[in-house]
C-alpha cells in the first residue's frame, strides 16, 4: 500500500467513526422528544436549590421528577429529608448516573427508573418537579390533574401549564397546587 492509500483509509474510517457517534448522539437526543418529551438540558444547582427551597418539602412528601436526567433534583429532595424522591429518566445512561451519584452519597430515601413519565403513575406522589418543553406541558397538565392527590404541588421550571394558574411564582419558577373539582 501507498501513503496515499493509507491516508486515504484512515480519514474513511474516521469519518465513518464520527458518523456512527454522530447517529448515536442525535439518537440519545431524539429518544425524549419521540417519546413526547424534552431533551436532557441539566438545570443549574442554583435553580435545583430554590426548586427544593420553593416546594416547602416535608417528612412525608413523596416526590418525583419527571425526566430526571442526571437526578440532581430527585437528589437534593432527598438530602433534604423527603419520605421518598423517585426519578422517571428515559435515557438509560442518565439513570445509571443518577444512581451512581445516590450511592455514592449513601441515600436511602431515593430510587430512579428508566421508563417514560407518560407509563408512570404518580397517585401516591406529592410533590413532582419539572423541566418540559411547552408542547408536553400541555399534555402533563391532563395527566397530573388525573392522577394526583388533591393537595399535591408541582414545581416547574420556566414552562408553564396552558390552563392550570400557578398558587406561587418566584421567577422562572412556578408552583401549582392541586386543589379539589368545583
Amino acid at each position: 500500500m501507498n501513503v496515499i492509500t493509507i491516508v486515504l483509509s484512515i480519514i474513511l474510517f474516521s469519518l465513518l467513526a464520527l458518523n456512527a457517534v454522530g447517529v448515536w448522539w442525535i439518537s440519545r437526543l431524539l429518544l425524549p422528544l419521540v417519546h413526547f418529551g424534552g431533551p436532557y438540558v441539566p438545570t443549574r444547582q442554583k435553580t435545583v436549590d430554590e426548586m427544593v427551597r420553593f416546594a416547602m418539602l416535608r417528612p412525608s412528601d413523596r416526590v418525583a421528577d419527571l425526566g430526571s436526567g442526571d437526578g440532581r433534583i430527585v437528589i437534593a429532595a432527598a438530602k433534604a429529608g423527603v419520605a421518598d424522591a423517585l426519578g422517571i429518566e428515559i435515557n438509560a445512561s442518565l439513570v445509571r448516573k443518577s444512581k451512581r451519584s445516590a450511592e455514592r452519597l449513601g441515600l436511602q430515601n431515593i430510587h430512579f427508573v428508566c421508563e417514560s413519565f407518560w407509563k408512570s403513575n404518580v397517585m401516591d406522589r406529592t410533590v413532582i418537579f419539572l423541566f418540559q418543553v411547552p408542547y408536553t406541558m400541555r399534555r402533563l397538565e391532563s395527566k397530573l390533574r388525573e392522577e394526583l392527590p388533591i393537595g399535591a404541588r408541582i414545581v416547574s421550571n420556566d414552562f408553564t401549564f396552558v390552563d392550570w394558574q400557578p398558587s406561587e411564582e418566584h421567577g422562572q419558577i412556578r408552583i401549582y397546587t392541586k386543589t379539589a373539582p368545583t
